[in-house]
Parts: C-alpha cells; structure tokens; sequence
C-alpha cells in the first residue's frame, strides 16, 4: 500500500467515526461476561427488555409473569419478585446482574444475535518481508539476494470489512516490481444469515469446482447457524505436558489458536470455517518441542436442515493466478440446497459462462449413526474452436465421523460415461490457452476417479491417516495412483513417526518412499530438547538419513532453534539450522542450507500494526478475527488466548484467532500477575461476527486482599 493509500484510508476511517460511534455497555451476569451491547437507559436505569433476557437464557415461564413497563422495560417491581438484582456503573460503563439460577435454562455456545458484536472502526496492516541469498552452483544461476514484502491491509467500519493484499519484489538481477494479490469489500448481512462480497473471492465447492473470481457474490454463511441447524461442532481432547500453544490448522492455514495450561484441554467453541479438509492439531510446549496429530472431520457440505435452505449467488469474471496467461471470462452460477425433508437435500444449481453451460442436480441423506450420502449428476455444453462438445459426470460422496473411536471416512467416486466430453469451466478456459500453443489435454480421457481419505486416533499421541487418490484414464499418457500412509505414536515419551508413500503417474515407472521419525526428550541446562534420528528411503532416488535436534531457549521459551545434519547415499552432505525469536510485535526467524558447494540464507521478520481512535498497537500476525484487550496502565501480563506475548508499556494486547460468531473466552493468565496483585475479572467472553476486531478491557490488577502495600 503506497503512502497517498494509506493517508486516504486514514482519512476516511477518520472522517466516518462519528457516523458509527455508539456507547456499549459491558455486561456480566452472574460472574459470566455476556458482551459488549448497546443498552438503552431510562433515567440512568438500563432498560432490560423481553428479547435480551430471552437470549441470556431466562426462563418461558418467568418471562410470563414479569411486567414491563410503555417502553418494554422490565419494571423494578417485577426485578425484585423474581430476585433479579443488578447494579450499572455509568464511569465504566459496566452492567453487573444477579439473577436465580433456577430461573435459567442451561444453554449450548449458540447463537445469541444481541451479543454479536462488529467491533471497533480500525485499520491494521499485516506485513512479512522475506529475504533469500543463494550462491550459484550452474551457469543459468544467478547469485545475490532476492526480496519480497507482502502486506495484507484492511479497514474496519461497523459491519463493513475492506481487504487489500500486495505484493513487492526484488530478485537477485536487480529487477523490482509490484502486483496486487486481491481486493475485497464485504460484510455479513446477519437476518439472512449470509456474506456479501465484491471485488475477489472464490466461488463454493459444494456443487462446482471451486474457482477464484473477481466480482459480487452472496451466499449462506453456515457458520452463522445456530449449533442445532449445522451438522455439529467437534469437541476437541488434548493434553499440554507444560503452558502450551495449541493450534488447528485446515487445508493448510491456521483457522485457530489457544495457550492452554498444563494438564488435559477440551476445546468446545471452535467450528471448522471449511466444510472440507481434515483438521490438524498442533500442541507446542512451553519447551519449543511440537506434537501434531490429524483430527476427524467429515461433513456432508451441501446437505441442509429440513426446512432450511442454503445458497449461493456469484458473478463476474475468472480470475487466474498471478502470471498465468489465461482468458478472463465472465461468467455468472447459483446453487441451491433445500431440506425438502427430515435428513433429506435436494440440491441443484446452474454455472454459465462465455459459451459454456454447466448444471448439477442431485439428492443427499443423513444416515444418522451411518454417516451421510450424496449423489449428483452434472452437465456441461460448451463450445470451442467452433465444435460444440458436451459430456456429463456422475458423482457418488460418503462422509462419517466416529466420535467414540474417533474414527473418520471420506470417500468420493466419480464416473465419466464413454464419449463425455465434460470440462468444468476452468478446465475449458485452461485447454483454450493449451490450443493457442498448439497442444491439447487429456482430460475427456478420464473414465473413473476415486478418493479415499482415512484417519484414525488410539489415543491422546497416536494416530493413522490414510489417504488414497486414483484416476483411470484411456489414455496411457495420463492416469494416476497415490498413496499415502502415516503412523504417529508415543511410546515412554519417545515420540515414533512413520511415513510411506506411493505414486504412479501415466505409464511411468511407480516409486515408493518410507520415512521414518524417532524424537528423544532430554533435559538442556533449565529447558527441555529434543533430539530425532531421521531416515527417509526412496525406491527411485537416493536414501538419506540424518540427525535433528531442536528445542528452546530464553526464559520466557521465545527463542526456538532447530539444526538437521542429513548424509544422502552418492549425493553431498547436508546441514540445514534455522532460529526463531517471538516477541510481542513478530517474530523473526533465521536459515541457513548447506550443501556441496551450495549455500542457501533465509531470514523473515512478521507482524501487524493496528490504528484505531486512541492510537497505534503494534502485535503479531492477525488472523481474521481478532481482539484488542486493554489492561491499563499494566504491562507484561499474559493471556492463554496469545502464547509468546505479553500487554505492552500502556497495557495494550492484540489477540489473533477467534472464531467469529460464537463465544470466544480471553483468560488472564495468573502466572504473569505483579506479585500480590489479582484482577477483580480475569475472563471476559466476546461473541466477534466475522472479520471483527473487538476490544475487551479489564479492569486494572489490584491490591490482594490482606496483602500488605
């Protein structure tokens, strides 16, 4: 972002304060904090209406028998009947309420629109500036150093979300230039339980192939339901050896993060924000060592409720990867579920493009305690080079999670009829740039694919994961089988890991690898290491083994260190280090490979800079929901929301990660407290809508009682 964006962005953030400014009252009832609202008062009274105590959980049958007052206030008559004491503190703009226990019905973390809360107007930045020096080991290298910055800007305005990702380079030849990665202004419209986007996005996969797009689209946001309409929640069971920094990580991006204390954890309030891709759960302990095991999750994307429904409606232009040479057509498509039944989808939807039609139909069921099943068909007319092709392919889906084996099943197999001549939309625009060079594809040669995806948890630190991919092809010049194994286990904390795998691609020659993972614990000095003897065994390539050791250092375990020293068979020895320093504003981390006569140097340094009306936090990395906790005037106090990091010289925090429509808890942690001083409150819950950032502040650390000053 240039310097005249950024001032621009400023200024409008700025000049739209005052339209969107309002007063919030932070509410705790019965020592559980229930968020940030806007409240109404009544001559310094706060005005407690029907739908507010219904949503905190107040019974049908004493919300019968209070009286409101003209304006649906409940009246202090009726608050004293029923013991339903609360006090307002106008200076800190704190509702405490005291009601019976009897009076509340128990509640699962759902939907509670009343606390939904769109955060504070801000502007943050994400950066992460990367720099590689490679000496050159052929003639066509070049040596020197190449550099690139990435920043992910955004701008929050009451509901409204604007997002904009560049990129600069510089490579080793002296060449420089900049591109932009993708802009967006969008912003969830909650009565209807949906997301409206303009600019970049990418389209659904629950009935078409995924794709990325430049254009407007408005679809269901399932993460907005309430717990009883969505397949379900995974309730996650760990358990920390020391202060550890859980994550979960989902096709690759990290979806969520928690710094949990010593002992077993369960993790209730995550929701998947994909409906496909298996979880990955990541434990790292306070003493840098990392345990990570596969985590079962299958849903049936496009099944709906009975009575619900589920859309989407997109349209605009295709939009390829930066650097890639295709046509940019527009195109326009619109899905629809509908729970036509108990545990019964109709789904269909229509996708037509510059000469291209495509439309997909089918029906799917929830078997209760046997998983779900779909099935589909889809139709594709389309022309090119002036012949008109159409084909058509039949898709079979199986889905089932085993919650007390902790078992998961994924299965998908599709069938392409003799003589189909079936393309998605990419892969037409894809084979059209392939005909202006004069080549073609193999893709109408495809007669079955089959996926298969299995995991299975034995316990807290052992796990298999199978994964199996085939596609028959007429052709001897496509076609393909993988095959991958995985074994992870614990045995008197030697931790064991076991790789194998197995492709074949067309009429080439398979080849098979086998890894094998074997990682000691030792103590160094005050901090726990580890060291791993690793062997990886290649059918078609050279074996290797080597030794890994890797740990952590500092007090605070914020230097993490990690060194392979790796002999390959008829090939050069390698040493490969690398360091990472976390710190309240980033992290930067350090690598060096050397190999033969080649020498590879990586450094990166990340982080994030927020601006918002009462000044600048700079914090690491932000996710997509994130909080703002103030402690005044308190600096070096810690939260098990955000491990590695500590409130700064005014008390400012910023915690990444939450998930965005349910109940987020942010916990002090006690350890870090000035010694004899405790907080009157030391977890406060927010309820962020996505893309929010929210801000939390907690009550300045006191005096322990009968501590003397």
């Amino acid at each position: 972002m240039t310097i005249r964006a950024t001032l621009l962005m400023l200024l409008l953030l700025l000049t739209i304060k005052a339209a969107f400014a309002y007063t919030k009252t932070w509410v705790i009832l019965n020592n559980a904090y229930k968020g940030a609202i806007s409240l109404n008062l009544r001559s310094g009274t706060p005005c407690l209406t029907r739908p507010l105590l219904e949503e905190w959980g107040v019974k049908s049958f004493v919300l019968s028998q209070l009286s409101w007052d003209a304006s649906g206030c409940l009246t202090a008559e009726a608050a004293r009947q029923f013991s339903l004491q609360f006090w307002y503190r106008p200076e800190a703009n704190l509702l405490t309420l005291l009601f019976p226990e009897e009076a509340f019905n128990p509640q699962q973390n759902g939907v509670s629109t009343s606390r939904w809360d769109d955060g504070i107007n801000a502007l943050f930045v994400n950066y992460r500036l990367d720099v590689d020096n490679k000496r050159a080991q052929y003639n066509w290298d070049t040596s020197g150093t190449d550099a690139t910055l990435v920043l992910e800007n955004g701008l929050n305005v009451g509901p409204w979300r604007l997002r904009y990702q560049n990129t600069f380079w510089r490579e080793a030849d002296k060449q420089q230039g900049s591109y932009s990665n993708s802009a967006s202004l969008w912003r969830s419209i909650t009565p209807l339980r949906s997301r409206l986007n303009a600019g970049d996005g990418y389209t659904s996969s629950n009935l078409f192939d995924s794709m990325a797009y430049r254009g407007l689209s408005l679809a269901s946001d399932e993460a907005m339901f309430p717990d009883s309409w969505r397949p379900y929640s995974p309730q996650i069971n760990g358990y920390a050896r020391s202060e550890a920094e859980v994550t979960i990580h989902q096709n690759g991006a990290r979806v969520y993060r928690i710094h949990v204390p010593p002992g077993p954890f369960i993790i209730r309030d995550f929701y998947p924000p994909d409906s496909q891709g298996n979880l990955e759960l990541t434990i790292q302990e306070s003493d840098g060592t990392e345990r990570t095991r596969s985590l079962p999750y299958s849903i049936m994307p496009n099944l709906a409720q009975h009575g619900m429904f589920s859309y989407e409606l997109a349209a605009g232009r295709y939009k390829p990867a930066h650097g890639v040479e295709t046509e940019k057509a527009r195109f326009w498509q619109s899905s629809l579920s509908w729970g036509i039944a108990p545990r019964t989808t109709l789904f269909g939807g229509v996708q037509q493009g510059k000469r291209y039609l495509s439309y997909v139909a089918g029906v799917g069921g929830n078997l209760g305690k046997w998983g779900a099943l779909s099935a589909d068909m889809r139709t594709a007319r389309y022309t090119q080079q002036h012949e008109a092709l159409r084909g058509s392919v039949g898709r079979l889906r199986y889905a089932k999670a085993f919650f007390r084996t902790e078992t998961s099943l994924n299965a998908q197999l599709q069938w392409y009829p003799s003589g189909s001549q079936y393309r998605s939309f990419e892969e037409r625009l894809e084979r059209a740039t392939m005909l202006a060079w004069g080549w073609d594809d193999t893709t109408t040669q495809r007669t079955l694919e089959t996926q298969l995806e299995l995991t299975q948890n034995f316990d807290e630190d052992s796990s298999l994961s199978l994964s199996w991919r085939w596609l028959k092809s007429r052709s001897l010049d496509a076609g393909s089988n993988s095959l991958t194994l995985s074994v992870n286990a614990t045995w008197k904390e030697v931790d064991i890991s076991l790789y194998g795998g197995y492709d074949r691609y067309a009429d080439a020659a398979p080849e098979s690898t086998l890894g094998i993972n074997i990682s000691i614990p030792f103590t160094f000095g005050s901090h726990f290491s580890n060291v791993a003897l690793v062997s990886d065994l290649a059918s078609r390539d050279h074996n290797s083994a080597g030794v890994n050791l890797y740990g952590s250092a500092l007090d605070d375990y914020s230097l993490r260190y990690d060194v392979t020293a790796q002999h390959t068979e008829h090939g050069d020895d390698a040493l490969k280090t690398s360091f990472g320093y976390q710190y309240n504003s980033g992290e930067l981390n350090l690598s060096m490979n050397r190999s033969g006569a080649q020498r590879d140097y990586h450094s990166d340094v990340s982080g994030s800079i927020l601006l918002y009306d009462q000044g600048i936090v700079p914090g690491q990395t932000l996710g997509s929901t994130v909080a703002l906790v103030q402690v005044p005037e308190s600096p070096g106090i810690g939260f098990y929301n955000q491990f590695g990091s500590t409130t700064s010289a005014n008390g400012n925090l910023l915690v990444s990660y939450l998930t965005p429509w349910r109940v987020n808890r942010i916990t002090v942690d006690s350890m870090s407290l000035p010694e004899g001083k405790s907080m009157e409150v030391n977890e406060l819950e927010t309820v962020p809508t996505d893309g929010a950032i929210v801000n939390l502040r907690f009550l300045k650390p006191q005096l322990t009682k009968n501590t003397p000053p």
